[in-house]
């Protein structure tokens, strides 16, 4: 009931602001890729405040609030009352104001007050409303400090003309999050666009601009992690030996003590288990008494999006990832990593991504509407240097097979989510090589009428999951199948342990161990509670679906299916959670460990060069400051990472981020 009164006022507040716009209202355009999702309004109310209605539907996802707000001369906001829905539908407040010199607010997740001594702004949490960057402009060094704690900074980069003769200026700020956020604004300093690869903010009418405003963001964005890739690199020059290592091998899950490990021209050279071995002359040594020393981290579901996320990456011990679908531009930060213009892993294999166009389309990649559009995508993504196509939920089950033959005759793998209203066994039968996410398994058995292109696809196994009968004939039958077809399981649990579990007020499960570790705004936006809206007196029961989706996983692994940990999510640190929670599920350590190495390796292609810690293959090591095998959660505390013939200290990587070494 009280969620159906939220709901109902929801409603009320949308369309009774709504009506209240005037005809100068601002208008600003939301598209992903070059699909127009959504919108932002902006208009000024008769009593002077300011009111904004944001909608944008990505896939049946996506936020729609509304807020008013008020500033005070200096451009400092000194009222917000906003509410809504987030991006999986949940309801969702913010409130803020002053009374004597106090300021307080109050949001899904805090409640908090404290006395002003000098002008701070306010940083919402659920709802982005009422942003200003006047603020910096009316200070000598562009700096405002923040509620609840904090402060960030603000660079003019260029001023610019449109064709339009419109004057527009770029500007970073810097000390909100993990890296600075690059951001248009027009001659009053008003927003005026945030262009992005995937998801864009952009004055209506402006559109047609995005790609020459991004390009300028790029460059500037290329040039800040250029620098720090000469500060953080740190050259082997000739050579390195590391001594007294606790090296762990994959293959067979022994842990060698006191072991050595020589390398040279980016190779092993040698591996010395029980043995100290003498350094040549020239080379630099690694004391590396009490870590555990082990082959980099495979990460087998990326979407490869910022530079942020290849410092990200290595500082976590992540050496080579798979990316399961992204725009062009992959192709181009693929070079620059291997060129050493920025820091990332390797990008091993690109899946390219293909959907049914429609209103439910996913927002990057071929969206085709036909078999002969899907086909010719198919040889497109296999010109430019993919390794397998990913298929999404809107293509039609019957144009899967002959995608899959076509993909096959190219010598691709196959796989995505299961289409709508296809079953999981059909699209193994059509020719799918892999299956991404553990939902798509629960969904094999509850038929096909369930629309899975919206959020159903969440919420019918979180509802469902719970009742699961893991002895029946079917499950068997599902099993046997993925056996005799050697498909591969990227069951990204994680990301299904933020939907179904987590109570408002504490830490997102996921990042629990890592978040007071990570920037003040990041830390409020994991206390929200599960993603999904868990109804009343449901709490035990999407808990004990996600618990049989840690079963489901252990079930693939005893049955000798392959399964590849893959995140899906914030970089890195999912990916330690993920590997810990299939030792949660009951499978060994070291063989998780085996599944994050050289399992992975294999079914990317790359177990010749990759995978293990032996001579002739890559330097691809990671140092751990603990042992895994005894605590899976010591995963996390990677001090050094060794790819090809450069170190990195993590502690310096972290800093680079805003990140607390651990």
């Amino acid at each position: 009931m009280q969620k159906t009164l939220f709901l109902l006022f929801t409603l009320w507040w949308v369309f009774g602001v709504s009506h209240a716009q005037k005809p100068d209202t601002t208008r600003w355009s939301i598209t992903m890729g070059t699909k127009q999702v959504g919108f932002l309004k902006k208009w000024k109310n008769v009593d002077d405040t300011f009111s904004e209605w944001r909608q944008f539907n990505d896939r049946g996802r996506g936020d729609s609030t509304v807020g008013t707000y008020s500033y005070d001369k200096d451009g400092y906001i000194t009222m917000i009352d906003a509410r809504g829905v987030d991006y999986y539908k949940k309801p969702v407040y913010e409130r803020y104001g002053f009374k004597r010199d106090e300021a307080f607010w109050e949001n899904n997740v805090e409640k908090g007050k404290e006395g002003v001594r000098k002008k701070a702004q306010y940083v919402a949490l659920n709802i982005s409303v009422g942003t200003s960057y006047q603020a910096y402009f009316n200070h000598p060094k562009r700096v405002i400090q923040h509620l609840p704690s904090g402060s960030s900074t603000l660079k003019v980069l260029q001023n610019h003309i449109l064709r339009d003769g419109r004057k527009i200026k770029l500007v970073r700020i810097s000390g909100l999050g993990l890296a600075p956020n690059y951001i248009w604004l027009n001659k009053n300093n008003e927003f005026f666009a945030a262009p992005g690869e995937w998801f864009s903010m952009v004055k209506l009418g402006y559109e047609g601009f995005i790609k020459e405003l991004y390009k300028i963001i790029k460059m500037y964005r290329d040039s800040y992690y250029k620098e720090l890739a000469s500060q953080l690199r740190h050259k082997i020059a000739k050579g390195l030996l590391i001594t007294n290592a606790q090296v762990f091998d994959p293959v067979s899950g022994k842990l060698h003590p006191k072991s050595s490990i020589l390398i040279a021209k980016s190779k092993i050279q040698q591996v010395a288990y029980g043995k100290k071995l003498k350094a040549p002359e020239g080379y630099q040594t690694i004391n590396a008494r009490g870590k555990f020393a082990m082959p980099g981290l495979w990460d087998m579901h990326v979407h490869y999006t910022s530079e942020t996320d290849g410092l990200l990456h290595l500082a976590c011990g992540v050496t080579n990832v798979r990316d399961m679908g992204n725009s062009e531009a992959l192709l181009a930060r693929k070079k620059a990593i291997e060129a050493g213009t920025v820091l990332g892993p390797r990008i091993q294999a690109m899946a390219g991504f293909i959907d049914g166009a429609g209103k439910y389309a996913g927002p990057i990649g071929s969206k085709v509407h036909n078999v002969k559009e899907g086909i010719a995508a198919v040889q497109a993504y296999a010109n430019k240097g993919y390794q397998q196509i990913k298929l999404y939920s809107s293509l039609k089950p019957e144009w899967v097979k002959p995608l899959a033959e076509e993909a096959h005759r190219l010598k691709m793998r196959v796989s995505g989510h299961i289409p709508s209203f296809m079953l999981a066994e059909e699209a193994v039968k059509a020719g799918y090589n892999e299956i991404q996410h553990a939902n798509m398994l629960f969904l094999n058995f509850y038929g096909k009428k369930l629309d899975t292109r919206t959020p159903v696809r969440f919420s019918a196994v979180a509802q469902r999951g719970h009742q699961f009968d893991f002895d029946s004939p079917q499950l068997k039958a599902f099993v046997q199948l993925l056996k005799q077809k050697n498909v591969v399981i990227d069951p990204t649990v994680t990301i299904f342990e933020n939907m179904f579990v987590g109570a408002k007020g504490e830490f997102r499960p996921s990042m629990k161990r890592v978040a007071k570790r990570l920037p003040l705004n990041i830390q409020r936006a994991m206390k929200a509670g599960s993603s999904l809206e868990v109804p009343e007196g449901q709490g035990a029961n999407y808990e004990k679906s996600f618990a049989n989706m840690l079963k489901m996983v252990k079930v693939m692994h005893q049955n000798n299916i392959t399964v590849v940990p893959g995140t899906d999510s914030f970089v890195g640190f999912t990916l330690h959670r993920e590997l810990e929670n299939y030792v949660k599920a009951g499978i060994p350590a070291a063989e998780v460990l085996k599944m994050a190495t050289i399992t992975s390796a294999k079914v990317a292609g790359q177990a010749t060069n990759y995978g293990t810690i032996a001579k002739g293959k890559a330097a691809d090591i990671i140092l751990i400051s603990g042992n895994p095998l005894k605590n899976i959660a010591d995963v996390g505390k990677v001090a050094i990472t060794i790819k090809n013939q450069d170190i990195y200290y993590t502690k310096e990587l972290f800093k680079a981020v805003s990140v607390k070494y651990f």
